[in-house]
């Protein structure tokens, strides 16, 4: 029997239960929607049903009942272990390689439709937005150790050098949104040579 290619989500639930378990699957669910991931924390509503599915498709089985919540416990299966590893073998897919959820860079496509002091205003508030969640990232890499996630903390500097990218990405940019290049001189040279030159 061919088995159907398992969501990122139910992945990561997955992997979360291997992670922690045997836990809960509200423990999934809280640790999804405390998660700086917006991925994860838009998904946590999903835990239940995702784990529901997991169970029936005997990637995740059932142990004994939480003492306090009442609440069965869930843990990999070896099937679910199997599914984990080949996840994580290469080749990854090039759309998950290349996968970068910006919003803020969507919306930089429509920037001629707000008035240049919007678009100053979006930039600024965008940076202090941006430089609170560093703060949130780097607070997460000692939290990690805390809970003896190696890996974990691994991850987050990803997070950290793509929030650090970020800010310099806007700070550039916003020279550039001020005062815009002359539409007589050769632009595109002008920023390609700006990022041949970063960092």
């Amino acid at each position: 029997m061919k088995v159907r290619k398992l969501s990122t989500i139910e992945l990561t639930v997955l992997g979360f239960a291997w992670l922690r378990g045997p836990c809960t699957t509200y423990s999934i669910m809280k640790e999804l929607s405390y998660s700086e991931s917006t991925y994860h924390k838009s998904r946590a509503g999903t835990a239940y049903s995702v784990s529901k599915r997991l169970i029936e498709n005997g990637l995740l089985q059932t142990v004994l009942q939480d003492v306090d919540t009442k609440e069965n416990l869930v843990k990999v299966s070896e099937s679910g272990e199997k599914a984990l590893q080949q996840w994580l073998t290469p080749p990854l897919p090039q759309s998950d390689i290349a996968h970068s959820a910006d919003l803020v860079r969507l919306r930089f496509f429509f920037l001629g439709v707000i008035h240049s002091e919007q678009r100053l205003a979006l930039i600024d508030n965008t940076i202090g937005g941006l430089r609170e969640f560093l703060a949130r990232c780097e607070a997460l890499i000692p939290a990690n150790e805390q809970l003896g996630d190696y890996f974990g903390a691994l991850a987050t500097v990803s997070c950290i050098l793509e929030t650090k990218a970020r800010l310099e990405w806007l700070t550039i940019v916003r020279d550039l949104v001020e005062k815009p290049i002359s539409s007589e001189e050769n632009w595109s040279e002008t920023i390609l040579k700006i990022t041949r030159n970063w960092p």
